[in-house]
């Protein structure tokens, strides 16, 4: 808007003044549509505060999500530096004895030494297969056996790369499960090639079509012959550094022999790490873990405690004075938010027995909504039922029937009572089939795991026995932790009723600045008019002026000469 200059007609009309009152009525709208983005921006504002929260607080519960986190066990272990052990929860609490003989390895084989890197050698092809080796027993000739979980890898070697390098390179590129390296020993170079899984069934075997004619006999490419069964120089043309074994341990007083050093399917629920041969059984104690899912607990109650400390800022009535209110008062989302998350409090587990609520392991909500944790009260829940405890924040199912049993659940799965029907038992040699809530479920020898789109998708469960048809039911609990996720889904979603209130200010104070932007674009014409209106009428009044004071000149006139 072009600014007002000091002017005062010739008449002595304020003209000045009298288009600044103008001009400051015509701008009353743009006040009053700044005044209403302002409060628009505010509550955008409020609800970006409100998403922040509940995203944060989603952040948290998907740190806890783990079902390891309510079910934490500790493992512990006599002697730490031969054996570490982890317990996924799962396990049952309980002790162990552990000795291990002999670690899992993988074969490694190397060529003689040469003194330069760059020694080319013939062309052909290597076939490199990985498989069992058993040597000869009295009259049981020496044998090699293919590892049928995994495909031989062919290497061609021209005269491109026919060198040490070439071929340790030419090796690498297949990125399978062999690498190949170059090590000086003070002798020479040699090409060290190396199996990269452990265990006897991952010996090497190299098999070599050398284009000379002679595939065995340690000339050009045969140089890297090595079949474990041939005999030395004639196809067998490396010397093994070390060979392919498997780990050989005794669990409880049962030998085991395991390929790898990193164990899971030997005692449930716990993976063993085997890093020593041991000299003296190693006591391994599984125990609940009181301590981390405290921890757990705890986070818990601090992520709803932060949250619920935004809310009600957000939400806050002051007394006398609106100004104060918080600018989220009285809306219909944050009450929502409000009212379901203290429903949530109140949850009772359907699968726990003893302790179902929160308020029964000590978290209870006092003034101002805080949460807090009664340490007493949970350490006693944790004592006599550390699974009702899980049971209240993670997933978990009870079943009527004592031989179908809960496996796992997955992000879709809902909280519900499921029917079993079974129409054909699973055995070794064929899979479970059966519905769930009269839904055809996807059998997976004994595993019954409910299908894509259903309630039940992602229920896994343990179908044992022969029995067919009716198996009764199994009633599935999310937890809190998986509720809540749900919950916060369905507010954080882009197209939940936050983003749709949040589109809609957007859009609205879009509109409003523009209408602003629209009606400010015409105030400089129409200060203009106003001036021009104000020019007119004061040139009129000054005509009138100088009309009148002719004619009170002549009227002195013809009185003085009267």
């Amino acid at each position: 808007m072009a600014s007002i200059v000091s002017s005062t007609g010739s008449s002595g009309l304020p003209i000045d003044s009298l288009v600044s009152a103008m001009m400051t009525s015509a701008q009353q709208p743009i006040t009053q549509i700044k005044t209403q983005v302002s409060t628009y921006n505010a509550k955008l504002s409020a609800y970006g505060t409100l998403k922040s929260g509940l995203s944060t607080f989603q952040t948290a519960l998907d740190g806890l999500s783990s079902a390891g986190k309510f079910n934490a066990q500790s493992v512990t272990l006599t002697d730490s530096n031969s054996i570490s052990a982890t317990a996924n929860g799962s396990a049952t609490n309980g002790n162990h004895s552990i000795s291990v003989s002999q670690l899992a390895t993988s074969q490694r084989i190397t060529t003689s030494a040469y003194s330069d890197a760059s020694t080319t050698f013939g062309t052909g092809s290597l076939k490199i297969s990985f498989g069992t080796y058993t040597p000869a027993n009295g009259s049981t000739a020496a044998s090699f056996t293919a590892n049928s979980s995994k495909n031989a890898i062919t290497v061609n070697i021209d005269s491109s790369n026919n060198t040490l390098s070439g071929i340790r390179d030419a090796i690498n590129a297949q990125n399978a499960s062999v690498t190949a390296s170059i090590v000086n020993d003070g002798t020479g170079n040699r090409l060290v090639i190396t199996s990269m899984d452990t265990g006897a069934a991952n010996s090497l075997k190299i098999d070599v079509t050398d284009n000379d004619g002679n595939n065995t006999d340690g000339s050009g490419l045969s140089t890297f012959a090595y079949d474990p069964t041939a005999s030395s120089g004639s196809g067998k043309n490396l010397s093994e550094l070390q060979a392919a074994q498997n780990a050989l341990l005794t669990v409880d007083g049962l030998s085991i022999s395991k390929a790898s050093n990193t164990i899971t399917d030997v005692i449930e629920g716990v993976t063993l790490n085997l890093k020593a041969v041991t000299s003296t059984p190693n006591a391994m104690t599984i125990a609940t873990d009181n301590s981390a899912i405290k921890s757990s607990v705890q986070s818990f109650v601090d992520a709803y405690n932060k949250l619920n400390t935004s809310l009600r800022s957000l939400t806050k009535f002051v007394d006398g004075g609106s100004s104060a209110n918080g600018p989220l008062l009285g809306d219909s989302v944050a009450r929502d938010v409000s009212v379901k998350l203290g429903l949530m409090m109140s949850r009772i587990s359907p699968t726990a027995s003893t302790y179902r609520t929160l308020s029964d392991i000590g978290v209870t909500v006092g003034d101002g909504g805080v949460m807090t944790l009664d340490d007493t009260k949970f350490q006693k829940a944790m004592a006599n039922s550390p699974s009702d405890v899980a049971k209240i924040f993670s997933p978990s199912a009870s079943s009527t029937d004592p031989l179908v049993s809960f496996v796992s659940s997955g992000d879709k799965t809902v909280s519900g009572t499921y029917a079993v029907n079974i129409s054909q038992a699973g055995s070794s040699s064929q899979d479970v089939a059966g519905t769930l809530n009269g839904v055809n479920a996807i059998g997976s020898g004994n595993t019954l795991t409910g299908a894509f789109g259903e309630n039940s998708a992602g229920l896994k469960l343990s179908i044992l026995g022969a029995a067919t048809g009716d198996r009764g039911t199994v009633t599935f609990n999310r937890g809190l932790i998986g509720e809540f996720s749900s919950m916060l889904d369905s507010w954080l979603d882009s197209d939940a009723a936050l983003a749709t209130r949040t589109d809609g200010l957007q859009s609205s104070i879009k509109s409003l600045n523009k209408k602003a932007d629209d009606l400010s674009a015409k105030l400089p014409s129409l200060e203009a008019s106003y001036r021009a209106q104000y020019a007119k009428l004061d040139a009129l009044l000054s005509s009138m002026q100088n009309q009148s004071t002719a004619l009170t000149q002549q009227l002195n006139t013809i009185s003085n000469n009267s």
